[in-house]
């Protein structure tokens, strides 16, 4: 599994034990909007730049999720804000990437109480594909290990999420963690320090919401 939104819901959300998400909705559905543009930046199908989102592209990648996200930029060329791409997305963000993973056989879902306007909770189908990307950053953190440009974006979104000390527990390797984190985010390409700065900031107002 490399998408990079499969990848994040799985940092985001705990599939091994609650199948509750590790922050509040809102703020995963920011952050996994991100990370489908995220996929597409990677792929060259759009570009980012300062709080502009363009399509660049329009070939699909042959992925549903991907390439419905290509399909809605390219029917509706004349939005351009990065902040309200990233709003729509989070509307269905949850149910596209899960929805994803279910298909591929890595997750499954327990529907919620009808009463209950919450997404459900999602389980793993095993245990070492969903731990994997925890995993893996916790250890090119602390260990000072490079980082592909998925995993820079990755890490890049986590921090954007607020999501670091999800992946590095322990109080003592974090400031090690923190150091090298900086100096993944200073050599992150433009294109993805701009989309990380946005969704951060979008995540930090859901969460000022959130708590009033």
């Amino acid at each position: 599994m490399r998408a990079l939104a499969d990848e994040l819901f799985l940092v985001g959300w705990d599939t091994t034990s609650t199948g509750r998400p590790r922050l509040h909705v809102q703020g995963v559905e920011l952050g996994l909007a991100g990370a489908l543009i995220a996929e597409l930046v990677l792929a060259g199908r759009v570009g980012v730049r300062g709080s502009t989102v363009r399509l660049v592209d329009p070939r699909p990648v042959q992925e549903v999720v991907a390439d419905r996200v290509l399909a809605d930029m390219g029917n509706m060329p004349q939005h351009t804000d990065l902040r309200t791409w990233l709003v729509y997305l989070s509307q269905r963000a949850v149910d596209d990437v899960s929805g994803r993973m279910i298909l591929a056989g890595f997750l499954e879902r327990e529907a919620p109480k009808l009463w209950r306007r919450k997404p459900g909770r999602f389980f793993a189908t095993d245990f070492g594909p969903a731990a994997w990307p925890r995993t893996r950053l916790h250890m090119a953190l602390t260990r000072w290990q490079p980082l592909d440009p998925h995993d820079m974006a990755l890490a890049s979104l986590v921090e954007a999420c607020g999501m670091t000390d999800v992946v590095v527990e322990d109080p003592a390797e974090r400031r090690t963690a923190r150091r090298h984190l900086t100096t993944v985010l200073a050599a992150l390409p433009p294109q993805l320090t701009d989309l990380a700065r946005h969704v951060h900031a979008a995540v930090g107002d859901a969460v000022l919401t959130y708590r009033t």
